[in-house]
């Protein structure tokens, strides 16, 4: 996995200890997938359901799951850890990504001028002249 994201910059392994949410979303996914196995096969071999098949195909799905699953669990993890602990503005994220369209309104506000000549605040656009 990349340290970095490729388009923002964003640096994936914020804190120490960060990635033991993706390896717990691993470990649930990889018994989650040992659990259907084995009932899948032992519900289709029933009654004679023979060890060696029913031992095979869980190890097989305890080893592979892991592998395959590994980068979507970490790519999981982070979306989570965003949702949890969001963006701030010293997380080494390039400014033009996160602010693209504070960056386009501030952009149209400047060129649209003011009357007092200055960049007005946000919520002060002045008196609603919608009402009656």
């Amino acid at each position: 996995m990349r340290p970095t994201c490729r388009r923002c910059g964003y640096r994936f392994h914020r804190a120490p200890g960060q990635w033991l949410g993706s390896w717990f979303l691993n470990v649930i996914v990889v018994q989650s997938v040992v659990v259907i196995v084995l009932v899948a096969v032992a519900g289709l071999s029933w009654p004679h359901t023979p060890a060696s098949l029913l031992i095979g195909a869980v190890l097989l799905g305890a080893i592979i799951t892991p592998l395959v699953f590994f980068p979507f669990s970490r790519t999981i993890w982070i979306a989570i850890d965003l949702v949890m602990k969001p963006l701030e503005f010293d997380d080494d994220v390039a400014p033009a990504f996160e602010l693209e369209r504070e960056l386009a309104l501030l952009t149209a506000e400047k060129g649209s001028g003011s009357a007092a000549g200055g960049v007005a605040k946000p919520g002060s656009e002045g008196p609603n002249t919608n009402e009656p």
